[in-house]
């Protein structure tokens, strides 16, 4: 590929919404050996990850995965919201955040009152990136904020932490990344891949490769650092997955550094 993306590597990047609206994504399990496993969602921080449930139109909807970081705020992916059909975002009242669900039970739910997108995010295919993958330098951009109608009572959410330049979890002595989502092939109960590893500003500033395995329907799922005294946080969300470049495991997505400071002027209004 040539622009930005070509400098990523060779490949493409296969966007890892499960949206009923967007071209088949042909993306195979992310491993020869699958290291995610089944997740019950009873415990914090997983009781803050939830499905962001898109509906655009009668047999025209799809999921991505969220976590709740603030009171009423979830973060995610920002082309979970691209309707293909008509080359636009989606509105608000067409997208709901369930918590912590696990088959038919979950932590609460809302429906969305705002969605903030990066700024400069556009998702209409070039002749650089069809449908499907992600354009020339929109991989950075590629996060959203979404404010609830209303909170979600007993959902503690997860702080946001950037971590400039930072390898993990070597960076970090005694913690544990992780990444958990509703990916296409359990989609009504989390998976997890705990263990991995993530590289933040890399390839580029701002951006973040990881070796956690993903499928669709996890994009926007947050990797976490896990930390050995029951602690967690975020340092940045996957969005993509190289296919064709020689790993099939490697992820790609958004440092947290990147939209912190939007994260923070949401939190305070």
């Amino acid at each position: 590929m040539e622009g930005r993306l070509g400098r990523i590597g060779r490949g493409s990047l296969i966007l890892l919404a499960a949206l009923a609206v967007s071209a088949p994504l042909a993306a195979a399990p992310p491993g020869p050996t699958d290291r995610r496993v089944p997740l019950e969602p009873t415990s914090w921080p997983f009781t803050a990850i939830g499905r962001v449930n898109v509906v655009t139109g009668p047999g025209h909807r799809g999921h991505c995965t969220g976590t709740l970081v603030g009171p009423r705020q979830v973060l995610t992916a920002a082309h979970c919201f691209y309707d293909a059909r008509l080359a636009t975002m989606v509105k608000p009242h067409q997208v709901h955040f369930v918590a912590g669900q696990a088959r038919d039970r979950n932590g609460g739910s809302s429906v969305a009152s705002a969605i903030q997108v990066a700024p400069g995010f556009d998702l209409r295919p070039t002749a650089e990136a069809p449908p499907g993958t992600i354009p020339p330098g929109m991989l950075g951009r590629d996060w959203a904020i979404v404010t609830l109608a209303e909170p979600i009572p007993g959902v503690k959410p997860v702080r946001v932490r950037p971590l400039s330049g930072a390898s993990l979890p070597d960076a970090v002595p005694g913690a544990v990344v992780a990444l958990a989502g509703y990916a296409r092939d359990r989609p009504y109960l989390p998976s997890i891949h705990r263990g991995c590893s993530a590289r933040l500003d890399a390839p580029e500033p701002g951006l973040l490769a990881s070796r956690c395995e993903s499928l669709p329907g996890e994009s926007g799922s947050a990797v976490l650092l896990l930390s050995d005294d029951g602690g967690a946080t975020i340092v940045g969300i996957q969005t993509a997955i190289r296919q064709g470049g020689g790993d099939a495991a490697t992820g790609l997505g958004v440092a947290a550094g990147t939209f912190a400071p939007a994260l923070e002027a949401a939190l305070k209004e």
